[in-house]
């Protein structure tokens, strides 16, 4: 099963148990997987998927430091919960 069937399956799952929080970080991936695959060749191989979850993960845990430095532990729960799971991939 490739990176895009995986994402797509585990995006079935979160909706079908009701995670909302899971399903948004999931569909963060989706989102730029999508965008990387209209602007290129129209696939989007392993190692760039790779380099794309590992920049948002990036992207997240910037944030949450950010948060953490305001005191605004609920959004930087939030941003924790869904860096985890972008780690996952």
């Amino acid at each position: 099963m490739g990176f895009t069937e995986q994402i797509n399956e585990d995006i079935k799952k979160a909706m079908l148990a009701k995670e909302k929080e899971k399903l948004a970080a999931l569909r963060d991936i989706k989102s730029k997987l999508l965008l990387e695959a209209t602007s290129g060749n129209g696939e989007v191989s392993e190692e760039t998927a790779v380099k794309i979850c590992l920049k948002l993960h990036k992207q997240r845990m910037e944030t949450y430091d950010l948060y953490v430095a305001q005191n605004r532990q609920d959004l930087a729960d939030d941003e924790l919960f869904q860096a985890k799971i972008i780690e996952a991939y």
